[in-house]
């Protein structure tokens, strides 16, 4: 069964990992010209690059991705992990997020911090979210393949993931 999903500005997010704390805490986040942002559309690579960027970012030293969850290593700007680990986090801080770029904190306009936006094939994409669907039990059903790809072109099957 499908839990209730949590509505923020006309986007669908999973209540697991989000609040009204953890998004006004993205809003009010104080981006540094250091940090590295992960910026993807949900089911496009987000954790093969949570477990690269580290690794780039260290120099392929493997010891982070060893001791270090990827939640943790890079975390979501969104969820409410960040607000929990933000102060262990060094510099340059990688962080992760699906957020569209109009729903970046303010300090994010005016800093000088890095971004990757990793961008997958649409079709790829589809068929990921609809088996990804099929498994997450907090998302509800997607029904048939035709009518989940009806509801993805229509964009009514955006989630933040």
């Amino acid at each position: 069964m499908a839990w209730p999903m949590y509505e923020y500005r006309g986007l669908l997010l999973p209540p697991v990992g989000h609040t009204a704390e953890s998004l006004e805490f993205a809003q009010n986040f104080s981006v540094e010209d250091s940090d590295v942002f992960i910026v993807t559309y949900p089911k496009s690579g987000t954790t093969w690059m949570q477990e690269i960027l580290p690794l780039v970012l260290n120099g392929g030293d493997l010891t982070p991705v060893h001791t270090v969850v990827n939640w943790d290593r890079v975390p979501w700007l969104e969820e409410t992990r960040l607000a929990k680990i933000v102060d262990k986090l060094t510099s340059p801080r990688a962080l992760v997020t699906h957020f569209p770029y109009s729903f970046m904190p303010p300090s994010f306009y005016t800093s000088k911090a890095k971004v990757i936006n990793v961008i997958r094939n649409p079709k790829d994409v589809l068929v990921s979210s609809y088996y990804f669907h099929q498994m997450a039990n907090f998302l509800e059903d997607p029904g048939s393949f035709d009518e989940f790809m009806d509801k993805f072109l229509e964009g009514r099957g955006q989630r933040l993931l």
